[in-house]
């Protein structure tokens, strides 16, 4: 299934970090980003999951950005991805 989130970023440096960190170390196999921007001041953010549930997706996401940003979850769905 694919899961939206959208971060509102409190802190742009530890969110960018943080993220940085977890895409070098790699993603669990049970998901993938697809998709994930963000706006040009670093204080939203989009991503589009492919995960279990969303709450698989959730879990990690917190773990990862959860001190730097308030998240909202969503399920989606997504026309044109594989």
């Amino acid at each position: 299934m694919y899961v939206g989130v959208i971060h509102h970023i409190s802190d742009p440096a530890g969110f960018q970090n943080a993220e940085d960190k977890a895409l070098e170390q790699g993603l669990p196999a049970h998901v993938q980003l697809p998709i994930h921007a963000a706006t040009p001041d670093h204080t939203t953010g989009i991503c589009i999951w492919q995960g279990e549930s969303v709450d698989a997706v959730r879990e990690l996401v917190e773990s990862v950005v959860g001190p730097f940003s308030t998240n909202e979850y969503l399920e989606l769905e997504v026309h044109g991805l594989p």
